[in-house]
C-alpha cells in the first residue's frame, strides 16, 4: 500500500491511500472545517480520489497504520 502522511494539522492532516485512491482527513470539530473538503479534493488530488472524515484520532491512526 502506497500511502502519503501529512500532520500539519487541521484541514492539511490527511493521509493518502494511493492504492484505495482514498484520502482520510482527521477534523477534530468537524463544522465548518468539512465544507472546504471538496475545494480541497479538487486542487490537490486526482478526480477518482475519495475523501473520509474521521473525528476520533484513534481511527485515524489506524488508517495511518494499514499496510
Amino acid at each position: 500500500m502506497n500511502k502519503e502522511h501529512n500532520y500539519e494539522g487541521g484541514l492539511f492532516n490527511y493521509i493518502v491511500l494511493k492504492e484505495e485512491k482514498e484520502v482520510i482527513f482527521y477534523l477534530h470539530n468537524l463544522y465548518p472545517d468539512c465544507l472546504k473538503i471538496p475545494d480541497i479534493m479538487k486542487q490537490r488530488f486526482p478526480s477518482d480520489y475519495k475523501s473520509i472524515v474521521v473525528n476520533s484520532l484513534d481511527d485515524f491512526k489506524k488508517y495511518g497504520a494499514k499496510r
